[in-house]
């Protein structure tokens, strides 16, 4: 279940960073599901203080929603570095990041990034 509230939480990051803000509608279009269930989760993730969600109103993070979502997007992007840097190809590489940023340990990640850093201070 985890996974799950943390796409939506990477998802809303996304569409704000994009577009400055947030729509039920914007997510369900995004993650290719019916408004109805982004509804059931938006307010699941209010209830458990990620998001700040009134139906028909515009959806944010709260603080601790949008930690979570920098530190998703940070691991997204660790790995997606890496697997562009053994050569798979960019739709690739962002789609595998997606899935490896929700279910790898945070020491491998972390070691994902120490590689990465030490990769760039040699180029």
């Amino acid at each position: 279940m985890r996974e799950v509230w943390e796409k939506y939480l990477e998802t809303i990051y996304e569409l704000k960073m994009e577009k400055g803000y947030v729509k039920p509608v914007d997510i369900a279009q995004r993650l290719g599901i019916k408004p109805s269930s982004v509804t059931e989760m938006l307010q699941k993730l209010a209830r458990k203080g990620f998001i700040h969600y009134e139906k028909y109103r515009l959806v944010d993070l709260t603080e601790i929603g949008l930690e979570i979502a920098e530190r998703l997007e940070e691991r997204h992007l660790a790995l997606k570095e890496l697997l562009l840097y053994i050569g798979v190809s960019e739709e690739t590489a962002d789609r595998d990041a997606c899935e490896m940023e929700h279910i790898l340990s945070t020491e491998t990640i972390e070691k994902v990034k120490e590689f990465m850093r030490r990769r760039r201070k040699k180029s």
